[in-house]
């Protein structure tokens, strides 16, 4: 079976999935696993399924991992798509899913244009264990991003005594709010863990000792902007648009760390 073809199945599989969860918006408010969620938890994990069987003939190679602008793409869009089911599950987050699942379409449709040409050897353990903790960081905080939008659009229409219009059956803002700041704390956690790996174990996973580049030091600031905000949450109390405003800008770092730096290393300076 092609790449082209495989991709094919997966963007359909995750066109219908989009289908569901953009109706689901219109019904009340339930975890994946309830009656009503049936069908559009078995196209989900169908997706998924698809999708790491592509990913498994794309990323891991005979010849080590490629992770080409490309293929971390993709990658890290399955893992975000992967914990938002997970979420899902057990939380009413299921309209997360209505800018996640879209993202995923677009993403392997631009993957098949973009060339794969940044095969990383085998490595050490320690390597393999620092990209997958950075992945799961970056894919937690992706997903706060998300549903800050939600909670921003919430936000705005209890204010402007729109609630109904814009909110369908979204949960309570309460609740949306205490999801967000659940995955700001995940997302941070991991992302120390990720930064501390990189500094403590640099010779293990790049060769050398404390390599300090554009990645790293934009990591580190938006590990300063996420910790500087859970500071004021747990100090003066911020919520609200405040949680809006600092989620996306420390997740704008992260991708201007990672994506920002593999374009231009890939693309512009072709290394």
């Amino acid at each position: 079976m092609t790449f082209t073809v495989l991709t094919a199945i997966v963007v359909i599989l995750y066109s219908l999935t989009s289908v569901l969860v953009m109706r689901s918006l219109f019904r009340p408010t339930a975890p994946l696993l309830s009656p009503q969620h049936r069908v559009l938890l078995a196209a989900l994990i169908s997706s998924l399924v698809f999708h790491a069987i592509l990913l498994e003939l794309q990323v891991f190679t005979v010849n080590g991992l490629d992770l080409s602008f490309g293929n971390a793409l993709s990658l890290v869009i399955w893992v975000i798509t992967a914990m938002y089911l997970l979420i899902a599950l057990f939380r009413p987050a299921t309209n997360i899913g209505a800018i996640i699942l879209p993202l995923d379409i677009l993403i392997l449709i631009i993957v098949i244009f973009l060339p794969t040409n940044a095969v990383i050897s085998t490595g050490s353990p320690m390597m393999h264990l620092h990209i997958a903790i950075a992945v799961l960081a970056y894919s937690l905080l992706a997903l706060a991003g998300v549903q800050a939008l939600f909670v921003n659009s919430q936000d705005k229409a209890l204010h402007q005594h729109q609630a109904k219009q814009i909110n369908l059956h979204l949960p309570p803002l309460e609740t949306m709010e205490s999801l967000l700041f659940g995955m700001i704390w995940g997302g941070f956690i991991l992302l120390t863990l990720t930064l501390v790996s990189g500094i403590f174990f640099s010779e293990q996973i790049f060769g050398k000792m404390f390599v300090i580049n554009h990645h790293i030091l934009l990591s580190a600031g938006a590990w300063l902007v996420f910790g500087t905000f859970l500071f004021g949450h747990w100090k003066w109390g911020w919520r609200g648009r405040n949680a809006v405003h600092w989620t996306i800008g420390g997740l704008s770092l992260l991708v201007l760390g990672y994506f920002g730096t593999k374009f231009v290393l890939e693309f512009i300076l072709a290394r």
